[in-house]
């Protein structure tokens, strides 16, 4: 779970990564994967079974939160700050809600995210005037903080090294394919309130209703993760050391500091962390000017009904499902970086083809593509990510990687809402797909320059085999199995 905004809880189709890697004893098939969700912990289960509510919540707010509000009578320039609060907040209260969660542990994160997103939503859905849509979607941030800075830390806590790939890409598999469902049946309950309450599918009263269900999705999202358990040896007064050791792995020795927070540093290892979050922040900078609005522009540019929207926006999520199922055997295959790096590439001239092209058969087919390939590489990144990083201080990294991927999601959706609000909808679109486009590629070139040009060297706890990582990444993040780790470039 992740920033709530017109783009979803999750950034919309450019999420922030969270999802599986790549390693040895790696999936290769979408079958194997489902085979191993029988060695996924109840725990483990009961999380993805909050992930069913969390879909639909998320597809249905993606949808229909702009239109929402755009019916209400405000202008684009509100509703680029509608879709920037959530992640604004989030920025705010992101650091201090993850030393919580690594004191807490994140199953209670994971409540109280779920709680808050609830809260919020019913108070956006019922709000008519401005400043209670501006409350609700505060609420939604401080939601989004807790929820998704507790999601990674909590498949790792677990998941074994065996089961880990699989529980990832099922997590970001599931998400989104409970987003196809989401978009495909979503599209379709403004005009069923509509013939209910004898009024027109934009009016307010349909699409009120509409974000009524998205409240009742999160309520009963909760209701999974009440019934998980805690997991042995982590209580609220214990070492925030003990919050991520995946299950079947023995804490950090006493003697070893590596899993524990700096109390000399915010981080102990800054420049690491730093190189991990300046391509996402420049990513997310670049999706928030386009992504919380892609069904105004392509309902703007094309007349798109709501029913034909969500079509689209369903077969994007399915689209996007399969290829996160196929990404850790191209991992396997070419290596994990460069898996990353080329399924990015690739993306570009879609996504120029989707905020450039004249007609909508192009916008749709590269919309579906570009969503696929740029979201496909996110399981890697991420739980390359977590692992780099000391087990105590995971969830501490999760709040720092939220509050660079929200810094850029929310000041990209308040400029592109006051961008296109003084120049129009049309130039407002192509200066920002411009700019978004420029800012894929300076992110793509960062990767490479940081862990391709270079070889990278794994943090010393990783090398020394400490519970703080797992040890499934063993010398670099191109390393392939069966095979050393790949030369510089």
């Amino acid at each position: 779970m992740a920033a709530v905004s017109g783009g979803s809880l999750l950034a919309a189709f450019d999420t922030h990564p969270l999802a599986g890697y790549a390693g040895p004893g790696l999936s290769t098939s979408a079958m194997t994967l489902l085979h191993r969700f029988r060695s996924f912990s109840r725990n483990a289960r009961l999380f993805l079974a909050t992930i069913l509510f969390v879909g639909f919540a998320l597809a249905l707010n993606t949808l229909f939160l702009n239109f929402y509000v755009q019916a209400l009578g405000f202008a684009q320039e509100f509703i680029g700050l509608v879709n920037a609060i959530p992640t604004a907040t989030l920025v705010l209260v992101g650091i201090p809600v993850g030393r919580l969660i690594d004191r807490r542990g994140p199953r209670w994160g994971l409540i109280a995210g779920t709680a808050a997103a609830a809260l919020g939503s019913t108070v956006v859905a019922l709000a008519n005037t401005g400043p209670g849509i501006i409350a609700g979607a505060c609420v939604l941030g401080i939601g989004s903080a807790f929820g998704f800075i507790s999601g990674a830390p909590f498949l790792m806590a677990h998941s074994t090294e065996r089961n880990r790939v699989a529980l990832f890409s099922a997590q970001a598999a599931l998400l989104t394919a409970t987003g196809f469902l989401g978009n495909l049946a979503g599209g379709r309950l403004p005009g069923l309130f509509a013939a209910w309450l004898g009024a027109a599918p934009n009016a307010p009263a349909p699409l009120r209703g509409t974000m009524i269900v998205v409240a009742a999705m999160w309520v009963a999202g909760i209701i999974p993760m009440l019934a998980a358990r805690e997991q042995a040896g982590v209580r609220a007064s214990q070492a925030p050391s003990l919050v991520s050791v995946p299950m079947g792995e023995p804490p950090a020795a006493s003697s070893g500091d590596e899993s524990r927070p700096s109390h000399r540093r915010f981080v102990s290892q800054p420049g690491l962390v730093a190189r991990l979050l300046l391509p996402s922040l420049l990513i997310s900078l670049g999706a928030g000017q386009t992504m919380p609005f892609l069904n105004i522009y392509i309902s703007g540019k094309f007349g798109v009904d709501y029913a034909s929207l969500g079509t689209l926006f369903a077969v994007g999520a399915l689209g996007t499902t399969a290829a996160t199922l196929a990404q850790p055997a191209l991992a396997e295959r070419v290596g994990r970086i460069q898996s990353v790096l080329a399924v990015q590439i690739a993306s570009l001239p879609f996504l120029i083809m989707l905020g450039f092209a004249p007609v909508f058969w192009m916008v749709a087919a590269s919309f579906v593509v570009r969503v696929a390939l740029m979201n496909m590489g996110n399981p890697v990144y991420q739980a390359f990510a977590q692992e780099q990083i000391p087990s105590g201080e995971r969830a501490t990294f999760s709040s720092l990687s939220s509050v660079a991927w929200s810094l850029g999601w929310s000041t990209g959706s308040a400029l592109s809402g006051w961008w296109r609000g003084r120049v129009g909808f049309a130039a407002g679109f192509d200066t920002v797909f411009a700019f978004m486009t420029v800012l894929y590629a300076a992110a793509i070139a960062l990767i490479h320059g940081f862990f391709i040009r270079k070889r990278w060297q794994p943090p010393d706890h990783e090398r020394r085999g400490s519970s703080g990582a797992s040890k499934t990444v063993s010398t670099s993040w191109e390393a392939r199995p069966g095979r050393p780790a790949a030369q510089p470039k």
